[in-house]
């Protein structure tokens, strides 16, 4: 569960690292993902591979699933509803992929 929640609290910023090259906005989600973690009983040094790992195992899902990810800005940009993304999401990745 906290790799899944690690993956998603992140994913701003691995997005942001693969469209621009870099992630201007992401030092308060990794300090905040990092103060969770060492909440939870982690070491320094465990917390830091738990940041490491979720960064990137979320840029290999984005760029696995950069077909997804791109209709899903577009609806979202367009103001498209929840259900409408959730369905972008649906169609654009086989299940068996997952």
């Amino acid at each position: 569960m906290l790799n899944r929640f690690s993956c998603i609290a992140l994913a701003g910023v691995a997005t942001e690292y693969l469209l621009y090259g870099y992630a201007e906005g992401g030092l308060d989600d990794i300090s905040k993902l990092d103060g969770l973690v060492k909440s939870l009983g982690f070491t320094q040094k465990k917390a830091d591979s738990q940041v490491r790992w979720s960064v990137l195992n979320t840029i290999v899902l984005l760029r696995r699933h950069e077909i997804a990810r791109s209709k899903l800005a577009q609806a979202m940009s367009k103001g498209e509803s929840v259900g409408s993304c959730i369905e972008i999401i649906e169609d654009s990745i086989d299940p068996s992929d997952i």
